[in-house]
């Protein structure tokens, strides 16, 4: 379940890769849904970590990068996100990263999605697998469709060489989309149950924007499961400091995503745009996915 949660995440916590696809074209991804449509914004991220080390945290940042994509317009709209560490500057040369891309078209949508599988719920374990690293590695892979009454997905793991980095997501999508021996699953859309996950954090960033609107939770699809994104809290602030830089008219969310009817879930935080052009925009991306491990996104351009 955690792993499905952090693909989620992740990608928001997560392009630049192959394929074409239609969000209009019904049944599961056989291509990256979405590429046809226009890039209408793109805003790229500087990734800072921090490790604890006994009480402390010690950060390093510029330790990897992300980019998200906004395509389309209206009924016709897609959203790309590709986020990861670089081994190369990463503390303990950590090589974590994920890619989800998330189609709408009208209430429907169509999801592509992958993120690095790591056994390492200590620094410790890190660096065991360091020393201990096969050639292959595993990633939790889903492509689904969001339909009108039921959602359908393939959901599963793959295997690909140990040493790809964010840099490759295109290789590693390939295999993805060629993959045709995952058994399809299906789940009942019913009621107000949103398409995606992107989807749903759209919709409660906007509806954080307006005062009036008191939205707080949605129920949404990913994969072959129901899970619940709820807005735990939303403070505006009059200005936000980060990296000697300074943002006016900001909104601080704390988000919890996690199976629908289960009373806990996964955390992140962000910070974005309470006007302006950066209006509704991540500003900072803040997700601790381990106790010794903290990952924060911040605006680049």
């Amino acid at each position: 379940m955690r792993s499905r949660i952090l693909a989620s995440i992740s990608l928001i916590v997560v392009t630049a890769v192959i394929g074409t696809g239609s969000t209009s074209a019904p049944g599961v991804p056989a291509h990256v849904p979405g590429r046809t449509l226009p890039v209408v914004r793109q805003h790229t991220y500087r990734m800072a970590g921090k490790i604890r080390v006994l009480l402390l945290w010690v950060g390093r940042d510029d330790v990897g990068s992300g980019v998200i994509k906004w395509r389309g317009g209206g009924d016709e709209k897609a959203i790309e996100i590709l986020i990861g560490s670089d081994p190369k500057r990463a503390p303990s040369q950590l090589n974590k990263w994920g890619y989800l891309v998330e189609a709408m078209h009208g209430g429907e949508s169509s999801v592509v999605g992958l993120i690095s599988q790591e056994n390492d719920d200590r620094l410790s374990d890190v660096k065991a697998d360091l020393k201990t690293r096969k050639d292959q590695r595993p990633f939790d892979t889903i492509r689904g469709f969001a339909a009108t009454a039921e959602g359908m997905a393939r959901v599963g793991t793959l295997y690909a060489p140990s040493h790809l980095t964010y840099h490759d997501a295109d290789t590693v999508l390939n295999s993805v989309l060629a993959d045709s021996s995952l058994q399809v699953k299906r789940v009942a859309r019913r009621g107000n149950v949103r398409p995606g996950f992107l989807t749903s954090l759209t919709e409660l960033i906007t509806s954080s924007l307006d005062k009036k609107n008191d939205t707080n939770r949605l129920q949404y699809i990913h994969g072959d499961r129901l899970f619940e994104l709820r807005l735990v809290d939303a403070t505006r602030l009059a200005r936000f400091d980060r990296d000697g830089r300074t943002w006016q008219n900001v909104i601080r969310g704390r988000f919890e995503t996690g199976e629908a009817g289960s009373r806990s879930g996964t955390r992140f935080e962000l910070v974005y745009g309470a006007s302006g052009a950066l209006t509704g925009i991540p500003i900072l991306i803040s997700y601790q996915p381990k106790w010794w491990l903290q990952v924060d996104l911040v605006l680049n351009s």
